[in-house]
């Protein structure tokens, strides 16, 4: 597995290395003054962080959110592809660890998991992300022990091939989350819960075929937008659009609906990284000039938030 995704990954690098040696042309970061160079390649300011770990830590804010509220109602941070730390420029969607991702605030994890011989390492695409689910369980549950008035939602995608196997998806996951984790902390019913219900536990939005476990993730009540394909970074501004108008939609819609919107995109001349740093700083000066208002922008997934966009959204609620 990791042979084929080095393979696949060494002729994209060669040809378009010139591209992601330096900020890109028109960075906003070259344009805030806030923005920080900790490294040769290493950036954090306030909407951008593709360091080893966040600014500063927020990892107990949800209790201040009233139980009687719905998932449905409140705005979460989440990370797209959230474990995808290797594989080099056109893989990597994120820098920090799990557990640092949970410290930092975000509460929907985005994680992709192959059925593999009836185990679950993670990964992007073809490529083998170093972990497998067993320590999504261990970090996960470990976290919400400790941080009992917590909730986190969890898209768990099945990726890439299956092979071998003579379990199913849902049997492997459950499998998973009974041995290695406190089966009492999944959220088991099929309807998106109020915080109440849902304190110190896991919420797994299933996207893989089967038995359901949890909720179905693209159920009829979500509405999701994953406009993930762009080109070129010239074409940024129509991803940014379309974000605008489902922040829109999250605003005046139902608010027994869960919105879900990415912000994170990819192309073969627009990286992960080069997507973030564009996107997250529009995010970030969208929710500045809404810092005062209480308006409900559902889950927002990012590739490589700060610590203070990731708070910019959590003071929403």
């Amino acid at each position: 597995m990791e042979q084929s995704c080095k393979r696949r990954l060494m002729m994209v690098t060669i040809v378009l290395l010139a591209i992601t040696t330096g900020p890109s042309l028109g960075s906003p970061a070259v344009h805030n003054p806030e923005h920080v160079i900790t490294s040769l390649y290493k950036t954090q300011n306030h909407y951008f962080d593709n360091t080893d770990k966040p600014e500063f830590t927020n990892p107990d804010w949800m209790a201040d959110i009233l139980d009687e509220k719905s998932i449905t109602e409140i705005s979460l941070p989440g990370t797209h592809d959230t474990m995808a730390l290797y594989g080099g420029i056109v893989v990597q969607c994120q820098s920090w660890t799990l557990q640092l991702h949970l410290e930092a605030g975000v509460r929907f994890l985005d994680i992709r998991a192959r059925h593999y011989y009836n185990e679950l390492p993670i990964h992007h695409g073809v490529c083998y992300q170093h972990a497998t689910f067993h320590d999504v369980v261990n970090v996960t549950m470990a976290f919400l022990e400790n941080h009992p008035k917590e909730v986190l939602l969890m898209r768990l995608k099945e990726e890439y091939k299956p092979k071998g196997n003579t379990e199913t998806m849902y049997q492997t996951v459950v499998r998973y989350l009974k041995e290695f984790g406190d089966w009492n902390r999944v959220w088991k019913n099929h309807y998106i819960p109020s915080i109440g219900e849902a304190r110190g536990k896991l919420v797994i939005l299933q996207d893989f075929d089967g038995e359901l476990l949890g909720i179905r993730y693209g159920a009829d009540n979500m509405s999701i937008s994953d406009d993930y394909k762009i080109p070129t970074i010239s074409k940024i501004s129509l991803k940014w659009d379309g974000v605008k108008k489902h922040f829109k939609d999250a605003i005046v819609g139902d608010k027994k609906n869960m919105y879900l919107t990415y912000t994170s995109g990819v192309g073969v001349l627009a990286f992960p990284k080069q997507v973030a740093e564009h996107m997250n700083f529009k995010l970030f000066h969208f929710l500045n000039h809404r810092s005062t208002q209480r308006q409900r922008l559902g889950t927002i997934i990012m590739d490589f938030p700060a610590a203070w966009l990731i708070k910019m959204i959590i003071d929403l609620n």
